[in-house]
């Protein structure tokens, strides 16, 4: 039969590739449940923030060590060799040979997945997680061997430059993300203030979450609705998904749920 474009192209990949000293990373995290490490950004659910925070501070502190192992000295170089390794951007760069092709075929592919960095790293950082709840100590390791090893300076300069201020116009637009996520957001009402300085109110929500803010106008009170529940659903505002959530469809069985149980 005939074998799908985008599976052929990650097959030729991780035959193609080479990363040396990550057979235990590879084996550990093969063993993922992908549906428990995919953030929202890419479809996932909202627990995976968490998470990924635990597997951040796993990975920072396999880092460190492995740092003071190869006696790394100097704060500024000890600093900056840190933040290459554990950057959104370095992880994100190189998610095709530290991932299985079964979390691979979830995502997009790399060339779309640029925009989402942030999403990037959290996913990887869930897998650690996830890794280092199985006892998996020696392959969380070996991963920050490689990323240390891999890492460069354009890494740990990633955030700042163009790429920063792509993201600064991103973390701008709160509402576009909340849309894309396929939440709403007001309109705006007045409730209040003088003439000259009125003040208004707006809505935003997500699936069954719903928030409201004020603002001086319309667009800085739905602006700040927006921030705020994304900032509730654990939704990083600076990175664009890939595809809608399946919210609506969750709130819909929700409320047909509740309407069962008043019937019964």
């Amino acid at each position: 039969g005939r074998v799908n474009p985008r599976l052929r192209q990650l097959f030729a990949q991780q035959a193609g590739c080479t990363s040396p000293g990550l057979a235990r990373w590879h084996s550990a995290v093969s063993e993922v449940n992908g549906w428990l490490v995919l953030p929202m950004g890419f479809g996932g659910e909202r627990h995976v923030t968490t998470a990924a925070w635990h597997g951040d501070k796993v990975l920072g502190a396999a880092v460190a060590r492995e740092l003071q192992a190869q006696c790394v000295g100097g704060q500024d170089e000890l600093t900056r060799r840190f933040c290459a390794a554990v950057s959104n951007e370095h992880m994100a760069a190189h998610l095709d040979q530290l991932l299985p092709l079964t979390l691979l075929t979830l995502l997009p592919p790399a060339e779309e997945r640029a925009a989402q960095v942030h999403d990037c790293g959290t996913l990887l950082e869930a897998c650690v997680e996830r890794v280092h709840h199985s006892g998996g100590a020696d392959a969380i390791e070996e991963l920050a061997r490689y990323l240390l090893a891999t890492a460069t300076d354009t890494d740990a300069d990633a955030s700042e430059g163009e790429g920063g201020e792509a993201r600064a116009r991103r973390e701008a637009n709160p509402k576009g993300r909340l849309l894309e996520l396929g939440g709403s957001v007001g309109p705006a009402e007045q409730v209040g203030g003088a003439s000259h300085s009125p003040l208004f109110r707006a809505a935003a929500s997500l699936g069954e979450r719903r928030l409201a803010a004020e603002g001086g106008s319309k667009k800085a009170a739905e602006k700040a609705a927006a921030a705020a529940l994304l900032a509730s659903a654990g939704v990083h505002a600076a990175v664009l998904p890939t595809q809608r959530l399946g919210l609506a469809r969750t709130a819909s069985e929700a409320v047909g749920s509740r309407a069962s149980e008043a019937a019964s």
